[in-house]
């Protein structure tokens, strides 16, 4: 992965199959917790139809195409996938859709349904269990590390932002703001062709973006461990720690070693405002045993083997991450438009790692 423009990341590919991600800071942090679910409604009006014929979804299907948007906490993602031979005029596409922001009257009507329709089939959740409550802040409070921009909306009531959407997009949604990514051989895409198509960017200086209000409660019994510097070298310790913690509960427990989570998503360097990895702890945990371990931990998780063992088994997870061209590229853009592009956990600071894992602590669930 290397950054070929301003903004514009790129990795060659040679497959007759590749890709390319927009990254816009656009997430539900920019909303506000008095407005749950505006940043996800707003996504669906931008990828819905201008008139009968312009349908962002049909057109790149017309080129074999697949476009796919993803809202998150920080950040909206636009990702398309196709021949090759087609990227370019699927980016002249998206671009000429993303900057009209005219829709039919009863898009907003539409496109809110559509959002009902999603919550029910992707989550199957009880409004009333804990999870939905520590998904989506109450108004005006904190959001929290796990709130989620497909529940939100459920919560929300019988509101629609039909009109607020279009502010919020031209607010946050403009492409010299975005980072870009492309996964393809510069032979068949130019790297100065996409970049003309997109136009100049100026991406924020990642450093001087401000962490959000957190909510520090959890819902279940787990082990969290901090981040500490916002950068690819303060996550991929607290990644490293993390995954040196989960195979402590996992010795303790005679278990397999467990996932570890980073946020809702799990979706690693892609916030701009980084503040836990968390470790699950089975419910019947010997936490005497687990403080007893954690403290041994903290002497023992800079040792050039167990980080070792750490980074090799992040490695695969990040490499199955990064497999699919589109996948690649949407993780591409996340790390630049977080100023993170480069290789995780290589190099690896070992005061971080350690200063991570000493900082660890137990929580016990609502």
């Amino acid at each position: 992965m290397r950054e070929v423009a301003p903004g514009l990341g790129w990795y060659d590919h040679d497959g007759s199959v590749g890709a390319f991600a927009l990254t816009f800071p656009a997430g539900f942090v920019a909303e506000g917790a008095d407005r749950p679910g505006l940043a996800h409604f707003t996504e669906h009006l931008l990828m819905a139809p201008r008139d009968g014929a312009a349908h962002p979804y049909a057109q790149l299907e017309e080129q074999g195409c697949l476009l796919e948007a993803q809202t998150r906490r920080d950040h909206l993602t636009v990702t398309v996938s196709g021949p090759q031979r087609h990227l370019l005029r699927a980016a002249e596409t998206m671009v000429a859709h993303l900057t009209d922001l005219r829709r039919p009257a009863d898009a907003a009507l539409q496109q809110a349904e559509i959002i009902h329709n999603e919550v029910l089939e992707k989550t199957g959740l009880d409004p009333w269990s804990d999870r939905w409550r520590w998904c989506v802040p109450a108004p005006g409070g904190g959001i929290g590390v796990d709130h989620d921009p497909v529940v939100a909306p459920a919560l929300a009531g019988p509101t629609v932002h039909h009109e607020a959407w279009k502010a919020f997009a031209v607010q946050n949604v403009r492409l010299e703001r975005c980072s870009a990514a492309v996964v393809a051989d510069p032979a068949l895409v130019a790297p100065e062709d996409m970049e003309s198509v997109l136009g100049p960017r100026s991406l924020p200086d990642a450093r001087d973006v401000p962490r959000p209000d957190t909510d520090p409660r959890a819902v279940r019994d787990e082990i969290v461990l901090p981040v500490d510097t916002n950068d690819l070298a303060g996550q991929s310790a607290a990644l490293i720690a993390a995954k040196l913690v989960a195979r402590e509960v996992a010795a303790v427990h005679r278990q397999a070693v467990a996932d570890i989570r980073y946020g809702l998503f799990d979706e690693w360097f892609s916030e701009n405002a980084p503040t836990t990895v968390t470790v699950p702890v089975p419910a019947d945990a010997d936490f005497g045993a687990l403080e007893r371990r954690l403290h041994e931990l903290r002497e023992t998780s800079a040792e050039p083997s167990a980080m070792n063992w750490a980074r090799e088994q992040l490695s695969q997870e990040w490499a199955a991450r990064v497999t699919s061209p589109s996948g690649c590229a949407r993780s591409m853009a996340w790390m630049l438009s977080g100023g993170r592009l480069g290789t995780p956990f290589a190099p690896l600071d070992s005061a971080l790692v350690e200063r991570s894992a000493s900082a660890a602590a137990m929580l016990a669930g609502a």
